[in-house]
C-alpha cells in the first residue's frame, strides 16, 4: 500500500486523553498557537478589503481560548441555520470558517494574488457544502473537494477540509468529518518510499486534483472513522485530541 495511517501514533494520544478513574476523556484546548493565527488572519483580511466584515463579525482580537472557542460555536451556530441557496450566507460563512482556521489560509485574500472574488467560486462553494451536507459516501465529499479546488484558486485541501468540517456537522453519516492539513498529514499518514523502502512522513497533503491526493484523503478519513467508532469518540473530539497532541 502506496498510503497508510500512523494507527500507533493516534491510538497513542487517544489514550494519553483517557481518565482512567472516571473513563472520560479530556478534550485539550487549542490554545496560543490558535488565537495568534486568528489574530494573523484577521489583519490580514482587515488590510485586503473586509474591514467592515471583520468589525461586525470579530471587532476584537481574539486573546483566549474562550474567544476561540465563541468564533467556532458563532459559525457552528450559523451552519445550523444555513440557506443554501443564500450566496450572501454562504460568503459570510466562507469569511468565519477561515478567518477560524488561521494566517496559513491568507492567500486567497491577498490582492497581489487576485483576492476573494477572483480566488474563490462560491457556486462551487455551494456544490462542495451540498456534499458535505448530503454525502453518505465520503467518496463522493472528496470528488466534490477535487472539483471546488479545480474551479477556484490559492486555496489547498488542508483549508477545504475545515469547511466542510463545519458543514459536515449536518451529514446524518459522517458528522463533523475532520481536516487534514499539514498537522495531521505529517503525524499520522505516511507514504511508502521505494528508495528507502520504507514508509515516511508525509509533510504536506496533496491537492485533490491529484489522484494521489484523494487516494491519501480517503484512507485518513476511514482511518479516523474507525477510531472514532472504536473508541466512541465524537469525530469533532478525535480531531481535537489528535491534533493537539502532534502539535
Amino acid at each position: 500500500m502506496k498510503f497508510k495511517f500512523n494507527k500507533t501514533k493516534a491510538i497513542e494520544s487517544i489514550k494519553a486523553s483517557l481518565d482512567k478513574e472516571s473513563d472520560t476523556v479530556f478534550i485539550p484546548s487549542l490554545g496560543s498557537d490558535a488565537t495568534k493565527s486568528i489574530k494573523g488572519m484577521r489583519t490580514t483580511m482587515k488590510n485586503n478589503g473586509f474591514e467592515e466584515f471583520i468589525n461586525i463579525h470579530c471587532p476584537e482580537e481574539p486573546k483566549s481560548d474562550d474567544d476561540v472557542n465563541t468564533l467556532s460555536e458563532k459559525i457552528e451556530n450559523k451552519v445550523k441555520n444555513i440557506d443554501i441557496n443564500n450566496s450572501s450566507d454562504l460568503e459570510t460563512l466562507f469569511h468565519l470558517i477561515h478567518l477560524w482556521g488561521g494566517i496559513a489560509g491568507r492567500g486567497l485574500y491577498q490582492i497581489k494574488r487576485g483576492g476573494f472574488y477572483n480566488n474563490i467560486n462560491i457556486d462551487s462553494y455551494k456544490k462542495l457544502i451540498k456534499s458535505a451536507i448530503t454525502s453518505s459516501n465520503i467518496i463522493d465529499i472528496i470528488k466534490a473537494i477535487e472539483q471546488f479546488e479545480i474551479e477556484s484558486k490559492n486555496i489547498s485541501v488542508a483549508f477545504i477540509t475545515k469547511h466542510t468540517r463545519f458543514f459536515s456537522a449536518l451529514n446524518p453519516t459522517h458528522k463533523c468529518i475532520p481536516i487534514y492539513d499539514s498537522v495531521m498529514s505529517k503525524n499520522y499518514m505516511l507514504e511508502f518510499k521505494k528508495k528507502l523502502n520504507a514508509y515516511s512522513p508525509i509533510i504536506q497533503p496533496a491537492s485533490a486534483k491529484l489522484p494521489r491526493g484523494r487516494e491519501e484523503l480517503a484512507i485518513y478519513w476511514d482511518a479516523m472513522i474507525h477510531l472514532s467508532n472504536y473508541y466512541q469518540l465524537p469525530l469533532k473530539d478525535l480531531e481535537r485530541i489528535l491534533f493537539v497532541n502532534a502539535r
